[in-house]
């Protein structure tokens, strides 16, 4: 996968920076994505320059051993079906995304939480926000349609 030097869609996006991780906000299908600290240091560093190799390394600097390909290859994988790649990189099928987060779990184990997690949430237009219609915010747990419209993926 020597070849592959993954692009960061940033067109169309707003990033705003929380604590250790990032939102990044698509303004053309109104969809937040939340990404964790591994996450978003592979798409920040996503340049269309760097290689996959040059990615694990910046991961493996900032992480610490728990950092590998197959981690690289999960968060690639999360960012493209988010959209969040523009080119460099096609998504893998899920067999072989499956087998990069099955060895990755295996051999970190309870240090899975570094996983790259990309969460989307479907973000309601400025109007529908701020009119008392009975719109319930998505920040409530309980709200059902938060749990229809969040996708987590690991």
């Amino acid at each position: 996968m020597a070849h592959v030097r993954p692009l960061a869609r940033t067109k169309d996006v707003v990033t705003e920076d929380v604590a250790d991780e990032m939102i990044v906000y698509d303004e053309r299908t109104n969809v937040a994505c939340r990404l964790n600290h591994s996450a978003a240091l592979v798409w920040r560093n996503c340049d269309g320059t760097r290689t996959l190799a040059d990615l694990v390394r910046l991961l493996e600097a900032d992480l610490g051993d728990v950092a590998d390909e197959d981690m690289v290859l999960v968060a690639l994988d999360s960012l493209a079906e988010h959209e969040l790649i523009e080119s460099g990189y096609e998504r893998r099928d899920g067999t072989a995304s499956r087998l990069s987060r099955r060895r990755f779990f295996r051999r970190v184990g309870v240090a899975a939480v570094t996983i790259p997690v990309v969460a989307s949430m479907a973000v309601p237009m400025p109007a529908a926000a701020v009119s008392g219609g009975g719109y319930a915010p998505y920040y409530q747990l309980s709200d059902r349609r938060l749990k229809r419209n969040v996708r987590t993926l690991v």
